[in-house]
């Protein structure tokens, strides 16, 4: 899987080697130190990291720092004083007296980008702070000033195609959840049948969901069977408790109701659950929270539930479990429990490395990481292979309603995202790529980082690397993958939520045949270590994995041993 070279990318590598003082344009503002008088109204300046020499209106205090204001760029560069800011301590004062100078008014948005751009140390111009302050006003402050500060940091251009694409980044719900909202909104318009086909390819296959669905749908008697055969095996009965998982707590409501006279405490707490279950943008939410809210003022008053209002319920539930697509299976197994799902076959066993090699590969292609690249390189580009960015540009360019227009604005800019935290630094590169991918029982994102150096083809060096890959598993939830290579010597560890000696334990029986595919690839296996998340790591855990990326210190790997 080879990754071509975007226009984005292109754009991005060409800013960091610029020199910030040819980068300065008349009307920008910046702070420096005067370190030199020189003769003619001259003086030397430290600025950006490095002296620079200009000719100035007013003459200065050697030794005291200033903010400037470039009035020309002809000759020699011509500076006036803004502002002496050598008695201003604070970063927010220093803001508030830049804005009154420029004859800004001072909000929220304003006031925090001129006080992060001078804390940074980043010139600014008057349609510099109303444009930044604009898309924070739309963004929101704390994730725009995040995405705004990691642009500075990482010397990214300040535009808003890169600003809207690493916002996106920032978003909590997954690349799946997105592609299938997307996919429900067009079904119901009955729009853009192509991009309905090219998103379909990357969603998980329903039919199992939909099927076991069906197959209580035509029992009811059977459900209601099962509930209280779940009740007379739990002694005592289970309570329903806050904090338990939403499915889960469905299940306990719906045993209770079944099995019990009914109860205040199970009706809240099956509502409460339902809530709980679904994304909060999904586009059926409002609809099922109202039929639970009409199932359950009918059994207030009520000594026991009827056969025909528990399987309504379940119903209902079963509903709520099939919105979030990629843990639709799991969630339904919960609610009938693993026993009573209809068994058709043999357990699907887990996909082997070639089947995960070939479901991200596709996953890959038909996502349209690469569709510039791929473009660039084809003599006939309507020759390129259909992918869903492809499609997602039509969504954007024709007059589709603003809802499809924003959706497909929000995932094509959370595919440029990994284009622009992709980067290299002489021999170092980092590569980031998210994608939805399906194989065996595993629907969902899946989020590597590459870190490791080129060769001197250009391509990456398999021997010396290091790959992370941030999954939501359906039983261990967030979890990570940290793989090192050195010298073909892998190390492996795994850090998650349960419990290390029991997830040890549990694979014992796959790391021979690790070991031995790997051994087959010309690896070899020095250890696979479990752990839970450190305070640290927990605390970055609620945020989603490119956010965790673009927040990591070490984001363009420096622990690779060369």
């Amino acid at each position: 899987m080879e990754i071509g070279q975007s226009p984005i990318q292109r754009g991005i590598l060409a800013e960091p080697g610029r020199n910030p003082v040819n980068m300065l344009k008349e009307g920008q503002i910046f702070s420096a130190k005067a370190v030199k008088l020189l003769p003619g109204q001259m003086a030397e300046l430290a600025a950006f990291g490095q002296r620079i020499t200009a000719q100035l209106e007013v003459p200065l205090q050697a030794g005291e720092r200033y903010f400037f204001q470039v009035t020309s760029l002809e000759g020699e560069m011509r500076l006036k004083v803004v502002s002496d800011n050598a008695l201003i301590q604070r970063t927010a004062d220093q803001a508030a007296v830049l804005l009154e100078k420029l004859q800004l008014p001072v909000t929220k948005e304003s006031a925090a980008f001129t006080a992060l751009s001078v804390e940074l140390g980043r010139p600014i111009s008057k349609e510099s702070i109303q444009t930044a302050s604009a898309w924070l006003s739309k963004s929101g402050l704390e994730k725009g000033l995040e995405t705004l500060r990691f642009m500075f940091s990482r010397n990214l251009p300040v535009t808003e195609n890169v600003f809207q694409a690493l916002l996106s980044a920032r978003s909590t719900e997954s690349l799946t959840g997105k592609l299938e909202s997307l996919h429900n909104t067009l079904v119901k318009l009955g729009q853009a049948p192509e991009a309905l086909s090219a998103i379909s390819r990357l969603l998980p296959d329903r039919g199992t969901v939909q099927s076991v669905k069906a197959a209580v749908t035509e029992t009811p008697e059977q459900i209601v069977s099962l509930l209280k055969n779940n009740a007379s095996l739990s002694e005592p009965m289970p309570t329903i408790q806050r904090g338990m998982p939403p499915v889960q707590m469905m299940k306990e409501a719906l045993v209770q109701l079944a099995a019990r006279p009914v109860s205040p405490e199970a009706i809240a707490s099956f509502k409460e659950a339902i809530a709980q279950s679904i994304p909060a943008n999904h586009p059926e939410r409002t609809a099922i929270m109202q039929q639970a809210a009409k199932l359950s003022d009918q059994l207030i008053n009520r000594a026991q539930a009827t056969d025909r209002q528990i399987t309504h319920l379940f119903q209902l539930a079963s509903s709520a479990a099939a919105t979030v697509p990629e843990q639709a299976s799991a969630r339904m197994a919960t609610l009938l429990g693993t026993d009573a799902l209809p068994q058709e076959g043999p357990m699907q066993p887990l996909a082997n490395g070639k089947e995960a090699a070939a479901a991200l590969k596709d996953a890959f292609r038909f996502l349209g990481i690469d569709h510039e690249a791929v473009i660039a390189t084809k003599h006939q580009p309507e020759a390129v292979q259909q992918n869903v960015k492809q499609e997602l540009l039509k969504l954007m360019s024709e007059t589709f309603p603003v809802p499809i227009r924003e959706a497909a604005e929000q995932i094509v800019g959370r595919i440029n995202a990994q284009h622009i935290l992709s980067a290299e630094s002489g021999p170092l590169q980092q590569l980031v790529m998210q994608m939805p991918v399906q194989f065996a029982s595993f629907h969902g994102d899946v989020t590597i980082k590459w870190q490791g150096r080129k060769k001197q083809d250009g391509k990456i060096d398999a021997d010396f690397c290091r790959v992370l890959f941030y999954v939501e598993m359906p039983k261990l939830k967030n979890t990570v993958i940290d793989m090192q290579v050195q010298n073909r010597i892998i190390h492996v560890n795994i850090v998650a939520d349960a419990e290390p000696d029991s997830l040890k334990q549990l694979s014992n029986t796959a790391l021979d045949s690790l070991k031995d595919s790997l051994q087959e690839q010309g690896y070899k296996l020095s250890g696979v270590q479990f752990k839970q998340p450190s305070d640290k790591e927990e605390s970055q855990r609620s945020k989603s994995p490119l956010a965790q990326i673009m927040d990591d210190r070490d984001y363009l790997g420096v622990d690779i041993r060369i």
